[in-house]
């Protein structure tokens, strides 16, 4: 891979669960029904996508694609110039049942996936959505908050039954190389020492050593690093680019390819450089935060450590300014607490600053994009999901051997010696 500014992690191979159990994606039931916010928005949760223009239509002459009220699994391949984007977590640090952390999927028509962040709870979405998860190779980390990077461990593990290939990781260097992705990435690596030396011999494990380009986005020149190349493969071309969030290491991310583009900048205070670096794209996925009180009152804080909070986010009205310079074909907020009474407020506050397409983001939300228009709903999937299959080798490929099992540091013996025997 080129231009490559990350790691890769040898690696073993939640849509967070509610009421409505289902055998199969097209029996899921949303949790609740349809009902409509004083404002007339959807509420969470009853399958509808929160906004008030689920299609933007971007062509009116041309003869517009027709897609099922629902996105399920296998069930819709994408066409040649077409592109799906799916919020597998829209929320923030407190995981909850109905709304995960943060962690965005990207399909291209040529095949190609991306992750963008997987933050806690995200990877029960990402397995129902069937994707054979050898695919699932590349991800893209815009920082190194737990609330964007937490489910690496069950994205590692959960793999693991069903691949041979490593992790690539993206991400900035930070402002020491303790503070940076390939130092974040390695201490992964050794925190599940115990769990990938015990699978040794059992599954297919791929080892290969880490390493990292090192690619930092600032500097000491007067005009500094605004945006890099960080990825350029199979006419997909990915551009990070530094936003300001505490430290450095904070990047967004912006991709091209085929004449469609998307934009997502992870957690940021608004600045004119991130808009700038958006401008024009088809889709810009930016951080909506809520207001101050809110926040304090619902996880029990004092309102100073919630406005401290808050301060390092963006609030709805700043969205909406972000939005107006950017212009995007569609702006979605995520890495918002979409409740009930939070919804109206934040579409009041983005509209004061911008009144073009939005909708803000739920899990397993879905939006298809294409030349024509921008077509947003909600996906149903299995929650009780079995790993996809895999494609088929390619011809003459080497069946692949396990490792020698594990004979240091095994089990002592004396505990092995009263295993129970089907003779007992």
């Amino acid at each position: 891979m080129k231009n490559k500014m990350g790691i890769i992690l040898p690696l073993l191979a939640l849509f967070v669960g509610s009421t409505g159990l289902a055998e199969t994606p097209e029996d899921y039931r949303f949790p609740r029904e349809c009902t409509m916010t004083p404002d007339g928005n959807p509420v969470p949760l009853c399958g509808k996508p929160l906004t008030k223009t689920p299609v933007v239509v971007r062509n009116e002459g041309a003869s517009l694609k027709t897609y099922p009220e629902y996105f399920v699994p296998e069930q819709e391949e994408l066409a040649p110039n077409e592109m799906r984007l799916t919020a597998v977590g829209s929320g923030n640090p407190p995981v909850r049942r109905g709304q995960a952390s943060t962690s965005w999927l990207v399909e291209l028509g040529n095949g190609d996936k991306f992750l963008i962040d997987a933050g806690g709870g995200t990877v029960p979405a990402l397995w129902s959505l069937r994707i054979p998860l050898a695919q699932l190779d590349k991800l893209f980390l815009t920082h190194l908050h737990l609330d964007h990077v937490g489910g690496i461990f069950n994205l590692w593990d959960s793999m693991g039954w069903a691949r041979n290939t490593p992790l690539h990781i993206w991400g900035a260097s930070g402002s020491t190389p303790e503070l940076g992705v390939a130092a974040f990435a390695e201490h992964v690596a050794k925190a599940a020492a115990w769990h990938t030396r015990s699978k040794r011999g059992i599954i297919l494990e791929r080892r290969r050593a880490a390493h990292c380009a090192r690619v930092r986005l600032s500097g000491s020149s007067p005009r500094r690093t605004r945006i890099a190349l960080v990825y350029d493969e199979n006419d997909v071309k990915i551009y990070a680019f530094p936003v300001d969030h505490i430290l450095e290491g904070a990047v967004g991310y912006r991709l091209e390819w085929n004449g469609l583009s998307m934009a997502y900048t992870g957690d940021s205070i608004p600045t004119r450089q991130e808009a700038e670096q958006a401008a024009g794209v088809d889709v810009f996925i930016h951080e909506l935060f809520i207001d101050a009180p809110t926040f304090a009152k619902q996880n029990n804080m004092p309102l100073q450590f919630a406005e401290n909070v808050v301060h390092e986010h963006t609030p709805a009205d700043m969205l909406g300014r972000i939005f107006a310079i950017a212009k995007p074909a569609l702006g979605v907020g995520t890495h918002f607490f979409t409740n009930d009474y939070t919804i109206d407020p934040a579409f009041e506050g983005i509209a004061s600053e911008y009144s073009g397409p939005v909708v803000i983001a739920q899990d397993l939300m879905v939006i298809n994009v294409t030349p024509e228009q921008i077509v947003t709903r909600m996906a149903k999937t299995d929650l009780l999901s079995w790993a996809a299959p895999p494609p088929p080798p390619p011809p003459g490929a080497k069946r692949p051997q396990l490792d020698p099992p594990v004979t240091e540091g095994r089990t002592p013996q004396w505990v092995m010696d009263t295993r129970l025997t089907g003779e007992e």
